[in-house]
């Protein structure tokens, strides 16, 4: 494969019977396409494995007054957050599901917003406006639909992630500033405890604790049953 310097390929092993993989790893870069791309699918299965079960799929977009370029910080990302859980104390249809917070920029400002997925009963779009004006004092543009497909809902969610942000490129330091080690997708309600990242099963033996070769070498390999007591 083409080399590519911010995503360097590195080896682990299983320390249960030592068997070998190679991958790229993550460049660290909120903006990158490679990565963003690489968190949608990641995201995808563990999404879809629990959005099918649900009776009804709920999407919902609650966005905020145009933040000025030189004004934008964490704090606003923090204030939507909780005006998201404002609302959602009103609202108890509102059971539980995910969110992902969405930053553009145009060149009119920046355009911070929701997008989210509930699992829970109808609610007026007339209701939900009004409560959302009143809890962020004045931003009443949201939108909020049923989706019958669950594949369409989460390719919805994680719309951000299909590629770089729409942002422009004097825009990308300020992003990774607010961004970096924020939470790409947000479980809350009844799926708060959900996680996304599960450690990848050796097809070998089904370990899950990869290690560098050093610390191959320094620490004696687990052997477990299903090795069936294969030496190293």
């Amino acid at each position: 494969m083409e080399e590519d310097p911010r995503h360097p390929f590195v080896t682990r092993y299983c320390k249960r019977c030592r068997y070998e993989i190679r991958f790229r790893i993550s460049c660290g870069d909120r903006t990158c396409p490679k990565c963003r791309k690489k968190w949608f699918g990641y995201h995808y299965k563990t999404l879809y494995d629990l959005v099918k079960t649900w009776p009804v799929i709920h999407s919902l977009t609650l966005t905020i007054q145009n933040i000025p370029d030189e004004a934008f910080s964490k704090s606003h990302v923090k204030e939507i957050r909780e005006s998201f859980t404002r609302l959602r104390k009103e609202f108890k249809q509102i059971r539980g599901g995910f969110y992902v917070v969405q930053a553009t920029n145009q060149g009119r400002g920046w355009h911070l917003h929701l997008h989210i997925i509930f699992d829970g009963a109808y609610i007026a779009k007339s209701e939900l406006k009004a409560a959302w004006y009143r809890i962020t004092s004045g931003s009443y543009i949201l939108a909020v639909s049923d989706v019958k497909r669950p594949d369409k809902a989460i390719r919805y969610l994680l719309a951000d992630f299909s590629g770089a942000p729409r942002i422009r490129p004097e825009d990308t330091d300020l992003y990774n500033l607010i961004f970096k080690g924020s939470r790409l997708v947000q479980p809350f309600g009844i799926y708060r405890g959900i996680k996304f990242r599960v450690g990848y099963r050796c097809p070998k033996c089904g370990g899950t604790v990869w290690v560098t070769l050093g610390e191959l070498l320094t620490e004696p390999p687990i052997f477990h049953p299903s090795c069936k007591g294969q030496s190293p």
